[in-house]
């Protein structure tokens, strides 16, 4: 098979992107919400969605005794290098064109993960004053104490800095916890 390597990007831009491309599947390496020793894998099928959890059993189990392709058979491998800029914009398409993040100030907590980048420039790109935290991923530290499983750090971030808003991912950035100007968490219910 032929491969797309995207990332580092967040896993909902993988499931747009396999649509987009027309791919027959994606594969999201992260660790999500845990630390970084739980990497694992997120298949995605042409539909952009998870598979279901009979198929992924199904892929497992293959891999036990995986089937080896002779070398002319072996695909290539070409980096996309518009991908990221590719679901920013498909993300920004999705907030009213008419409206903006003007005036508020936002502090973005990116966990040390996969919207490192993503997350502050849309955010930026739509009006924001971006106070950006948990940017520096380095392999090992996605989730240390940063990000959706720490958003303490974010609370304390948004009263310091007097932002609005707090936006916690977690590593794979398929998750969100929201803090309010007062630094508290907001209740996932009334989200």
């Amino acid at each position: 098979m032929d491969v797309f390597l995207l990332g580092p990007m967040p896993t909902p831009a993988v499931g747009m992107l396999v649509k987009s491309l027309r791919a027959d599947a994606g594969v999201m390496i992260s660790a999500s919400h845990n630390a970084y020793e739980d990497n694992g894998i997120k298949l995605f099928g042409r539909d952009g969605y998870k598979l279901s959890d009979e198929a992924e059993a199904a892929i497992e189990g293959r891999m036990e005794t995986p089937e080896r392709a002779e070398p002319a058979e072996i695909g290539r491998a070409k980096r996309i290098d518009d991908a990221l800029g590719r679901y920013m914009e498909a993300a920004k398409s999705t907030f009213p064109r008419a409206q903006t993040l003007d005036g508020l100030k936002i502090v973005v907590d990116c966990a040390n993960g996969a919207a490192y980048r993503a997350a502050p420039a849309v955010l930026w790109e739509l009006g924001a004053e971006v106070v950006a935290m948990g940017v520096a991923p380095d392999g090992t530290n996605i989730n240390a104490g940063v990000g959706s499983t720490a958003p303490r750090a974010c609370g304390a971030r948004v009263v310091a800095e007097g932002a609005q808003l707090g936006l916690c991912l977690d590593g794979d950035a398929d998750r969100a916890i929201l803090i309010d100007e007062q630094g508290e968490i907001v209740d996932g219910d009334q989200i």
